[in-house]
């Protein structure tokens, strides 16, 4: 089985006397969520998660994510092809099809 791989941008209400922390635990244990940081800039928490297709991450996002209490919005990127992770180069080759299932 191929996992579908996705990061997300998520705009949040920071909470009285905890900041960002409260909604970052609650984010963080979901079983989907691989990593969870706090951000400067546009948006607030950059969450990896993982599924097991890309309707299983939008169903992730739009029933579990953007429905906690503080989040005001999120932004899901695709993870499509690897060229680089943990300091490995992919093969480079030409990008003859990119296939998503």
């Amino acid at each position: 089985m191929n996992e579908v791989h996705a990061v997300i941008e998520l705009k949040i209400t920071p909470q009285r006397d905890c900041g960002f922390g409260k909604i970052a635990e609650r984010v963080s244990h979901f079983e989907q969520v691989e990593a969870c940081f706090l951000m400067s800039g546009g948006y607030d928490l950059l969450v990896f998660v993982k599924g097991d297709s890309l309707q299983d991450v939008a169903q992730f996002v739009a029933q579990d994510l953007s429905t906690l209490d503080g989040v005001l919005s999120t932004a899901t990127h695709f993870m499509l092809k690897t060229y680089k992770a943990r300091g490995i180069a992919e093969s480079l080759g030409c990008d003859a099809r990119l296939e998503v299932s």
